[in-house]
């Protein structure tokens, strides 16, 4: 039966706009002489009521596929996106059988069969979205979704209107964000999204065990606040963006619990199509092992592993440094070199164990004989230093000496057995005696020599006539 079509816009625009379809039988005009009704084929009928203007120009710029057919599933009108989505042309589609057009795609197990839709013409489901892969006329396939709707006329079906459109993007969108949100709640660094005024609207699990903060503790709250509570940072997520898009730094946090750790925060702005930001997202993850193993490294390299004093790497580091401080401010600093008397004969006759838990010992009695900002060094062997920054003269570094050999004379408890030994020390002074971190630690070196010809247990100041009497033995500065 012949149909007319025609289509009324109900608002909206693009993707979302609407249309009401309205299909109707076109009534013959009567004639004297009454003919049989011609029986149905796929040729285009001649007597289809053209659509008028207006429903021509709103199906023309409907964005969704619409397709009528008669109650044989015989197409009878197609707009251009039904030709374009189906890459086929409008006027080729009519008078042909809808099951032409609508072919399975790749990855159905029927691909290439025609979709059974003439049965869901008659028997429905009606009105609801069927999902489908549908075939182009090239073989490409795409996602699509189509709704049935019949045409009624006296409670009679006269036709049916096929509106669909292709969601292979939106499909693709739904799987990312499926993708999103399974890495959002499996990944094993936290996660904190805001809004553009920095609110927090979600966290995941990772953030939870890192921080120790519950749903309730963080939603709502200032991203900044969650960032640098407990730290020294900048309070502000601004502060630390700068007027760019990404950020990354790394600080120590407290947890909930108490739990101290260390985190490498990264904040990233995400931006509406116009620029303006739309959300944070910042990433934390924990580094404590990392930032752990790091320190143990760098305490290696620079602390005796035996006494836990500074070692001659950090030792010369910290007089190299503290010399140009002193020459800047013009001010004295002392060095020590003292060496134990005795030491050899506490390894040879007690054993090692014993020699080591006296140089602990030592190390002990040393830091208790100077000031807190003196630095008390272990060079290696039984030879020990003394960096005194604001010394005020060779009285008061001599005073300190003297109070390091009557600790040291004392005797040692080395594990159930007594041990002692006593200690010679040489003390240089800079500016009066050196300009140099070398020089003062070589002039030390000199004097403690002297000081252990002079019969050990005793302190000597460098004199340069000392170089010519005393054999100092090369060693690396």
């Amino acid at each position: 039966m012949p149909v007319d079509v025609t289509a009324k816009a109900l608002g909206g625009a693009g993707a979302k706009a609407r249309v009401l379809i309205v299909a109707q039988p076109v009534k013959a005009v009567p004639k004297a002489v009454s003919k049989a009704a011609p029986a149905p084929s796929e040729k285009p009928a001649k007597n289809l009521g053209a659509p008028s203007s207006l429903t021509a120009q709103i199906l023309g710029a409907a964005s969704n596929g619409i397709i009528a057919v008669d109650t044989h599933g015989i197409i009878t009108l197609a707009n251009p996106a039904a030709a374009d989505i189906l890459n086929r042309d409008a006027g080729a589609l009519q008078g042909i059988s809808i099951e032409r057009v609508f072919v399975f795609g790749s990855g159905h197990d029927n691909a290439g069969m025609p979709i059974p839709i003439k049965a869901q013409l008659k028997n429905g489901p009606h009105h609801v979205d069927h999902d489908v892969h549908l075939a182009r006329s090239d073989g490409q396939s795409f996602e699509a979704v189509y709704v049935i709707v019949p045409v009624m006329e006296a409670r009679s079906t006269v036709g049916y209107v096929i509106t669909f459109r292709d969601i292979t993007q939106r499909r693709r969108a739904e799987a990312e964000m499926r993708l999103a949100a399974v890495v959002f709640d499996h990944s094993p660094e936290g996660i904190i999204v805001a809004d553009a005024k920095g609110r927090v609207t979600k966290i995941n699990t990772a953030y939870r065990r890192i921080t120790g903060n519950e749903n309730n503790d963080a939603v709502g709250k200032q991203l900044s606040d969650m960032l640098f509570a407990e730290s020294k940072t900048p309070s502000s997520v601004l502060d630390m963006l700068q007027g760019s898009d990404q950020t990354q730094w790394e600080q120590w946090c407290k947890s909930g619990s108490g739990r101290r750790y260390a985190a490498r925060i990264s904040v990233s702005v995400v931006r509406e199509h116009n620029g303006s930001i739309q959300q944070y997202v910042a990433i934390i993850a924990d580094i404590t092992r990392r930032k752990l193993d790091e320190e143990k490294i760098i305490y290696q390299a620079n602390y005796d592993q035996l006494t836990n004093l500074p070692n001659r790497t950090l030792f010369m580091d910290r007089l190299t440094r503290m010399v140009l401080e002193g020459r800047r401010a013009k001010t004295s600093i002392g060095l020590m070199f003292i060496d134990l008397d005795g030491f050899k004969a506490i390894n040879d006759n007690l054993g090692h164990d014993a020699g080591d838990e006296l140089l602990v010992s030592t190390a002990r009695r040393l830091e208790k004989c100077v000031r807190e900002a003196d630095t008390v060094a272990r060079l290696g062997g039984d030879e020990f230093t003394v960096i005194m920054p604001l010394i005020d003269n060779f009285d008061a570094a001599g005073f300190v000496a003297g109070r390091i050999i009557k600790s040291l004379t004392e005797p040692f408890d080395l594990g159930g057995r007594e041990g002692n030994v006593s200690a010679s020390i040489g003390i240089s002074l800079l500016p009066a005696q050196a300009s140099t971190a070398g020089e003062l630690l070589h002039n030390a070196d000199v004097a403690m020599y002297h000081a252990k010809r002079q019969g050990k247990a005793n302190y000597q100041f460098y004199r340069p006539e000392l170089e010519e009497s005393v054999k100092v033995k090369d060693r690396e500065i």
